[in-house]
């Protein structure tokens, strides 16, 4: 038996990337099919033809539909959470952070993944995992909020009498999330966009930057 010769590292490390490459592509896909034709009309045919693979090389990476579709939603939100995030980096103050990470939830309220967040939390009445999920996924949106507005201190800013961090912080996640419910509801774009504006005047004039 012959001796195997020496392990080609770049070899590995290419058919790794592939294989990420792929499945990332899968994700993306079954997103945008998701947020396109909703739970009840997708099939992982339409995900195999957005994503440009066979259903074959689908179920390889992913098993069932439902893991497929669990997986999806954590990577959409998982990916807006770090945009909000990146729209921040480089801003010269809190304030202009905050208009960044508005302007960057419009991107998202058109791209509609509001509709994933919203069925996971529909799910997480039947299913445990399911609801610690979308609990998690809703700490990480308020700690980035809380985090804005501490900066916004921090740079020698106040806030409106009575009002406080974390308060400030949930009022703004539970009102852009009304947006977004409707906007998935409706698809008024007009409306969502008038909506997040006089959300962020408001947030603003409680910030007393206004």
């Amino acid at each position: 038996m012959g001796i195997a010769g020496p392990i080609d590292e770049r070899k590995i490390t290419t058919s790794e990337a592939r294989r990420g490459q792929a499945r990332e592509a899968i994700l993306e896909a079954a997103w945008v099919v998701l947020a396109r034709d909703g739970y009840e009309k997708i099939t992982t045919r339409r995900i195999a033809k957005v994503a440009g693979v066979n259903i074959a090389t689908l179920h390889y990476y992913f098993g069932t539909k439902e893991q497929l579709l669990s997986e999806a939603t954590r990577y959409a939100l998982k990916d807006a959470e770090n945009r909000l995030q990146q729209a921040m980096i480089g801003t010269p103050t809190a304030v202009a952070a905050l208009e960044r990470v508005f302007e960057a939830v419009w991107q998202l309220v058109q791209e509609r993944p509001g509709i994933l967040r919203f069925d996971l939390v529909v799910r997480g009445f039947r299913d445990e995992a399911a609801r610690r999920e979308a609990i998690g996924i809703y700490d990480s949106y308020r700690t980035l909020t809380e985090d804005l507005i501490t900066r916004h201190l921090q740079e020698g800013g106040t806030l409106a009498p009575g009002i406080t961090v974390p308060g400030l912080a949930h009022y703004l996640i539970c009102a852009v999330d009304g947006v977004l419910l409707q906007h998935v509801l409706t698809s008024d774009a007009a409306a969502a966009r008038s909506a997040l504006t006089m959300l962020m005047e408001h947030a603003l004039s409680l910030l007393n930057a206004r």
